[in-house]
């Protein structure tokens, strides 16, 4: 649904309000995430003068005081949704959870939460808030707040392109509240004067909002918006018996078979002798439904904020590793050239014709966010067999480990900061990936010589992609913390070829298993073995996706975190055997 320009100076068809528009919506979020990261350190510092908190982290007693309550407000959010609350923000586009997507979006969640509360809890003691300045102000915690902060730059320099910010931003309450409406009403019968009353329907609805209605009755009415024929105020409409009547957002306003005027009241007049049962269906969205990008990337900020600041309160040491060799890494010239690399690569392909018959924004998304996965996945094994194996071979470990540093710390660091490169590198490239499949639509559309798109057109081409950049970054952090893993043995070219090999394995594990059914024991065996060993990385893709032309769903996105999860856990647990025994003299 659109809504009108604020200012007559821009045209909503004016290509900066078309590729700005959707920007904002980015920026917003950041903005909103950043506000409420505030927030908390506010609140750290508050609970940082609470003297038993500091007791209870010193004790250990912090650790199962946050695992109780994350599972508790874990269980409550899955019960929850289970038994069918939640709005749209929490649901699938099917409107309904299947009982695997439940499971597993609940352990995402409960995830999420988890990280929240291990944050209150352990980032507001003295020592994290004193270290808190160099966190966040220099090396990679500043490189990565510098490139959000550039995009919300970008996004809210262009407000005034914007049409109407206010309604959207008034939107963001109503992404809790719309819901689906199922009600039946009675209507008494014809009396015995041969004259029906009008009877008045006790329904709240906000017109505007309506994205669907169905009226359906087992008589025939005849629904007014006044409680006669000569007091309505627009036309009457008849419901045959048992034919019910469906109206969608897209046939307009006017074709609405409910007054769409605010308060307007609805009477019915049952035309029949017997009682007649009247249901009424609607289904409600708010006015600018892209208002849901602000708390998904509020989100996403919050999240990966406290996730980075509870690594330097959690686990210092591994912490001093991780952004140690964070900094080192990004301090090589390797990094600043791959990531110029592919964001020129990236910018070239808007105006490079893929002569696809008008589906080049498909190749687009496929292409860059494919870029991107391997731009970064070569940075975190490079990364990854420097910064472990060239400092074991170095002697630079055995000085490292010499101080009181326990090889777990070093094992988990190391993955920590090939991680948040990643991360780095994700943002930046994400961010250009995100510029370009907004702007073109209206490459296509003058390229066809086609009518200027809808800002919402760009706005979902956007936001289609942004599942699939997080699916590859999940995939890059995998092969990264199975990168680490390998460095404490291979030098780097045989650590290239083992990642490279998981790489390709990963992607023919469906291929695989499927062409060795039913064939001979041996080999069925051995594709068996290496689909339960290899990571099915055909998981992490989102091509499926691009050529149908759907999104891909949260449940699938929070069943993926899970899967990375657990082979990061697998990747960090070989990593430290690997290492336990490692002669580093």
């Amino acid at each position: 649904m659109s809504f009108d320009i604020p200012t007559p100076i821009f045209a909503a068809d004016f290509w900066m309000t078309l590729w700005l528009t959707p920007i904002w919506f980015l920026a917003v979020g950041i903005v909103a995430g950043f506000a409420v990261l505030l927030g908390f350190l506010g609140l750290f510092k508050v609970l940082s003068r609470v003297g038993v908190l500091e007791k209870l982290r010193r004790d250990g007693s912090a650790n199962i005081i946050a695992a109780a309550i994350t599972l508790i407000l874990g269980g409550l959010l899955a019960t929850y949704l289970r038994i069918g609350g939640g709005s749209i923000v929490f649901r699938s586009p099917s409107g309904s959870f299947e009982s695997e997507e439940w499971a597993m979006f609940c352990v995402a969640t409960t995830m999420m939460i988890g990280i929240v509360v291990w944050a209150v809890l352990f980032c507001s003691s003295s020592r994290f808030l004193g270290e808190l300045r160099s966190l966040l102000f220099e090396g990679v915690g500043l490189y990565m707040l510098s490139t959000l902060g550039t995009l919300a730059a970008i996004g809210l320099a262009s407000t005034f392109l914007v049409p109407d910010p206010m309604t959207a931003l008034k939107s963001v309450p109503e992404l809790f509240t719309s819901q689906n409406v199922d009600r039946k009403f009675e209507a008494p019968p014809i009396g015995s004067d041969g004259v029906a009353p009008f009877q008045k329907i006790d329904l709240q609805f906000t017109p505007g909002n309506l994205v669907f209605i169905q009226l359906k009755s087992d008589r025939r009415l005849l629904l007014t918006d006044g409680p006669s024929i000569s007091e309505s105020r627009e036309k009457t409409l008849t419901i045959e018996a048992n034919q019910p009547i469906i109206w969608t957002a897209k046939m307009g306003a006017k074709d609405s078979p409910l007054p769409m005027a605010e308060e307007a009241q609805i009477y019915v007049q049952n035309q029949e002798v017997d009682k007649a049962v009247f249901e009424v269906i609607l289904s409600s969205a708010p006015k600018v439904k892209e208002s849901l990008t602000f708390v998904l990337v509020a989100l996403f900020v919050v999240v990966f904020g406290l996730l980075f600041m509870l690594m330097q309160a959690v686990a210092p040491k591994a912490a001093a590793i991780a952004l140690s060799a964070a900094k080192s890494e990004l301090s090589q010239p390797l990094p600043t050239i791959l990531m110029m690399l592919v964001a020129l690569t990236i910018l070239l392909f808007v105006f490079l014709p893929f002569h696809t018959l008008g589906e080049d924004i498909k190749l687009l998304k496929d292409c860059g966010v494919t870029l991107i996965l391997l731009a970064a996945t070569f940075q975190a094994v490079w990364s990854a067999s420097t910064s472990v194996n060239d400092e074991i071979e170095g002697r630079t470990a055995l000085t490292l480990l010499s101080k009181p540093v326990h090889r777990r710390s070093f094992i988990i660091g190391k993955i920590m900061g090939i991680t948040w490169i990643v991360m780095l590198m994700f943002l930046v490239l994400g961010s250009t990936e995100l510029l370009a499949v907004a702007y073109k639509p209206m490459v296509e559309a003058r390229e066809a010589s086609l009518d200027a798109p809808t800002w919402q057109q760009c706005h979902n081409e956007m936001i289609q992609t942004i599942p699939g950049l997080a699916m590859a970054f999940f995939q890059a952090s995998v092969l990264g913390a199975f990168a680490v893993a390998l460095g404490t043995r291979f030098s780097l070219i045989a650590n290239f070829s083992i990642c490279f090999s998981i790489y390709l394995l990963g992607h023919l594990t469906p291929t695989i298993v499927e062409s060795a059914a039913d064939g001979l024991p041996l080999v069925e065996f051995f594709s068996q073995l290496i689909s339960a060993v290899v990571p099915n990385l055909s998981h992490f893709s989102m091509e499926a996706a691009i050529d149908a032309e759907v999104s891909i769903p949260w449940t699938v996105l929070a069943s993926i975190l899970v899967y990375t999860t657990i082979y990061g856990i697998a990747a960090t647990l070989i990593g430290l055997l690997l290492f336990e025994d490692r002669d580093l003299a």
